[in-house]
């Protein structure tokens, strides 16, 4: 089915285009509706070469280890953009995306948004923003895991001194 106008507007990065730049657009967008609990894709899926956007809902952006542990990277909801290796990567899917309520999904043709961004420059400008602000959530994540694992070392550094300390005077009381 294709984004009525209302749906184009809602997304961060169309929101204050020109009406007749969200109509250029809207032969070319697709919304798909999933129910929650679906995948959208799997982590490693081939991507065709569109924009992917949250229409309505919420998703779930997960990795899951060879171990079977799943790590939510992000949950995003409506107006947010995501599987940005589908149009700037190498069109592999870095992570399993699951409808986490029940959504729609739009999409926007490669061809399609690279022709408006040729005329918009503040697209791309609002998709670097998106871009941006993920990274620094990723930097302060990992700075936090990265903190944590020091805090644990040094609080386990911190009882082996207490436990030699004990022991040592344990053994030193007992002469």
């Amino acid at each position: 089915m294709q984004a009525s106008l209302a749906q184009i507007t809602q997304i961060k990065v169309f929101a204050d285009l020109e009406t007749t730049d969200q109509l250029n657009l809207q032969p070319y967008t697709v919304v798909k509706p999933y129910g929650k609990g679906e995948i959208i894709f799997h982590e490693s899926d081939s991507l065709p070469a569109k924009l992917y956007a949250v229409a309505s809902g919420v998703i779930k952006v997960s990795k899951t280890a060879t171990t079977g542990k799943e790590t939510i990277l992000r949950n995003l909801g409506t107006r947010e953009i995501f599987a940005a290796p589908a149009l700037l990567g190498n069109g592999i899917s870095p992570a399993t995306v699951t409808a986490e309520s029940d959504c729609e999904i739009l999409t926007v043709e490669q061809d399609a948004l690279l022709t408006a961004i040729q005329q918009k420059p503040d697209i791309p400008l609002r998709m670097l923003v998106v871009f941006n602000n993920r990274i620094q959530q990723l930097h302060e994540t990992v700075h936090g895991l990265v903190s944590e694992r020091a805090i644990i070392r040094f609080s386990t550094s911190e009882i082996s001194s207490i436990f030699r300390y004990y022991i040592g005077n344990r053994n030193n009381s007992k002469r």
